[in-house]
């Protein structure tokens, strides 16, 4: 397909086309060398809040059509805008975030870590090119440890299913509820000064729709949704119903945690967003600069601890492979 094929079937983003026509590995190695010496976007962590959420691959007009959905009364009233993330997956918005420059705002943070590629990047386990087989692009990450954080809590060793039985013991990735728990457990057992809660949904594999369905298992294309969409075999329609019905699971959970969290100012937001095909854009990367994964959600509430909640601790550490949970999440 010619260049100008592309652009007329409305493409209209020379940065979707390159994506196309340059393998992603070799783009993002580029990418990554330049935005690791030269971060583009905006870091939370000089934003004014005390309690930050971050949905992990959260869009700005998917929160909208939540919202206009009138489903979570505590989110309509919420005004949502928008900023530019500065990554472009959660490991490079990882390690632009936490940079050693930042050890001082991060040193009263309390991170509460629901996606485990969080604590990959912060231990040097993985670096943001790792995921995208560019492990020879030239970076310059100097990133913080967990030690440096007035604490951090790993929520992703827990396995999803709790005493009662809810959940899918094959999750890669805890629910929104156990992170849910998690937090505010800390919150209530600790005096804090500014804490992160980072929930991995709506970030596939898709678990919210079998759920509600009663379905124990998932069809492949709900674990690996975007091959599926690019073959042609299921509809990029019906994927984002799915990754909807995984936001609306994580808001219901966060309508939960804002009841019974004390915070001034609160803040949901995301590290990055998720392209579905707009402009030749599938996915996230790092390094990207794709509009639909940069440009991410940005509203402002409030959190009070009405105690009408308590938190579900007997949780059991998870026995699948790490290997096997990121590479369910796409990280391998």
């Amino acid at each position: 397909m010619s260049l100008l094929e592309l652009t007329k079937k409305g493409l209209g983003n020379p940065r979707g086309v390159a994506e196309y026509l340059v393998p992603r590995s070799t783009l993002s190695g580029f990418e990554l060398a330049i935005s690791s010496r030269f971060p583009y976007g905006e870091n939370v962590l000089h934003r004014n809040w005390d309690l930050l959420i971050v949905l992990d691959t959260c869009r700005v007009d998917a929160l909208n059509q939540v919202q206009k959905s009138g489903t979570f009364p505590w989110l309509n009233d919420l005004e949502i805008s928008s900023r530019r993330s500065i990554g472009g997956s959660t490991l490079e918005w990882t390690a632009q975030t936490f940079r050693e420059q930042t050890q001082d705002l991060a040193s009263d943070i309390d991170y509460i870590a629901g996606n485990m590629v969080v604590e990959d990047v912060l231990t040097g386990n993985q670096n943001p090119e790792d995921a995208s087989n560019s492990s020879w692009s030239p970076t310059a990450w100097e990133t913080l440890l967990p030690e440096d954080f007035n604490d951090f809590v790993s929520v992703w060793e827990q396995r999803n299913v709790k005493s009662s039985g809810k959940g899918h013991k094959d999750r890669p990735h805890p629910s929104a509820e156990v992170v849910t728990d998690a937090a505010i457990h800390h919150a209530r057992e600790n005096d804090l000064e500014r804490t992160i809660v980072h929930y991995i949904q709506p970030h596939y594999p898709y678990y919210a729709a079998a759920e509600a369905e009663g379905r124990t298992t998932l069809e492949g294309w709900e674990r690996y949704p975007f091959p599926s969409m690019m073959s042609g075999e299921i509809s990029r329609e019906a994927v984002w119903s799915q990754y909807i019905s995984e936001l609306e699971s994580v808001i219901d959970s966060v309508g939960t945690l804002l009841e019974n969290f004390d915070a001034d100012r609160v803040v949901i937001t995301s590290d990055h967003g998720e392209a579905f095909g707009e402009w030749l854009g599938y996915k996230h990367r790092g390094g990207t600069i794709h509009p639909h994964v940069r440009r991410v959600p940005w509203a402002v509430t409030t959190a009070t601890d009405t105690h009408t909640y308590a938190p579900e601790l007997d949780l059991k550490e998870t026995e699948m492979e790490r290997e096997k949970m990121l590479e369910a999440l796409g990280y391998m």
